[in-house]
């Protein structure tokens, strides 16, 4: 497997499997982390921290679940302790971290949207459909049930429905399904 591959690599000093792990899942861990915060700022700051905390424990990793799966906990988890410290939910686009230029008015919206859940069920449905991990890595992350994993990403879904439904309801070629804009 090559997340084993990569691991020893890296833990037997070769600075290029080291730059291969954070080219390969850095940009998945910032876009998870945007996503939580809603800050480009605090999501840059948090994914370093996740790398350096990774490189820290890459020993004890034992792969029980996908290095992606495992990288994604550890942001997780710092996610958690700054939102502790901070005392607070994270708003929707502190820093207009989702603004980029580029970025269709359907994309921004949308990112609104998913900024403007609760955390628990903003980072169930980012997990689930915006980095497409499995029910069971999802929990794996999140470290809950996998129940709970579904029941969160179907209430984010509900909500994301609710909320943007009106903003696309003028438009009679489309419709909102999960959050997702389709053709009808």
């Amino acid at each position: 497997m090559i997340d084993w591959w990569l691991v020893r690599r890296v833990l037997g000093g070769d600075s290029g499997a080291a730059d291969r792990l954070v080219r390969e899942h850095y940009p998945r861990v910032l876009r998870f982390l945007r996503h939580l915060t809603g800050s480009v700022t605090d999501a840059e700051d948090l994914a370093q921290q996740t790398f350096v905390k990774a490189k820290e424990a890459l020993p004890r990793f034992r792969g029980e679940c996908s290095l992606s799966t495992w990288l994604h906990r550890i942001a997780y988890y710092e996610f958690t302790h700054l939102r502790r410290d901070r005392r607070e939910t994270p708003g929707p686009l502190p820093d207009g971290g989702w603004c980029d230029a580029g970025r269709s008015d359907d994309a921004v919206v949308l990112a609104a949207a998913i900024a403007g859940l609760p955390y628990e069920l903003r980072a169930a449905f980012v997990l689930r459909e915006v980095q497409q991990l499995s029910v069971r890595e999802a929990a794996q992350v999140l470290g809950v049930p996998e129940g709970t994993v579904k029941s969160r990403n179907h209430a984010a879904r509900e909500r994301l429905r609710e909320s943007l439904a009106g903003t696309w309801e003028a438009d009679s070629d489309t419709k909102v399904n999960g959050g997702h804009r389709e053709a009808v």
